[in-house]
């Protein structure tokens, strides 16, 4: 019973390694956008499952108008949540908020055709549970999401292949 709680104590000694806690702070500086991205996202994903729980349940809507404006209510939202909070570092300066928010309703105007598929399949073909389907809908389209809104809030970065042969030319010069 010693040698455990001994080994418990230096399993906790080792997380306070200078190494990792500098990894650790790497990791979180480096992906810093995604996890407060989830952490909105999430917020902005509840947002839209209540709105449509409420239209679609409550108020017997139909489906595609329960979600319909459940992408409106959510997505005006999320954008306030994007350009405030999650991306504020490398931001876009060069276009306004009216164009950043034209751009980011193109790109999620077409994540609400997945999206309303997914609802429509799930609940009037498949017959399935209301929340459950919406709860599968938004890990999915908010993948998309993700990858959509990064281009609209953060400043374009160099392509990969100038980001590769800028990596090779410095190898180049490191061995000579």
């Amino acid at each position: 019973m010693v040698k455990n709680k001994k080994m418990d104590s230096q399993k906790f000694d080792s997380m306070s390694d200078p190494k990792i806690h500098h990894l650790a702070q790497k990791v979180v500086k480096r992906h810093r956008n995604l996890f407060v991205y989830m952490i909105f996202g999430f917020i902005a994903a509840l947002i839209n499952t209540v709105v449509f729980m409420v239209l679609h349940k409550w108020w017997h809507s139909i489906v595609l108008v329960s979600n319909t404006i459940a992408f409106i209510v959510s997505n005006l939202a999320s954008f306030v949540f994007n350009q405030k909070a999650v991306f504020i570092n490398n931001v876009d300066e060069e276009h306004s908020t009216w164009q950043k928010l034209i751009i980011f309703f193109t790109y999620r105007i077409i994540s609400l055709i997945p999206d309303s598929l997914i609802m429509l399949v799930g609940l009037s073909w498949l017959h399935l549970d209301a929340l459950l389907v919406k709860i599968v809908d938004q890990i999915l389209v908010g993948i998309f999401n993700y990858l959509t809104t990064r281009s609209v809030f953060q400043a374009q970065e160099t392509t990969m292949i100038a980001r590769a042969k800028e990596k090779i030319k410095s190898r180049k010069e490191k061995k000579r």
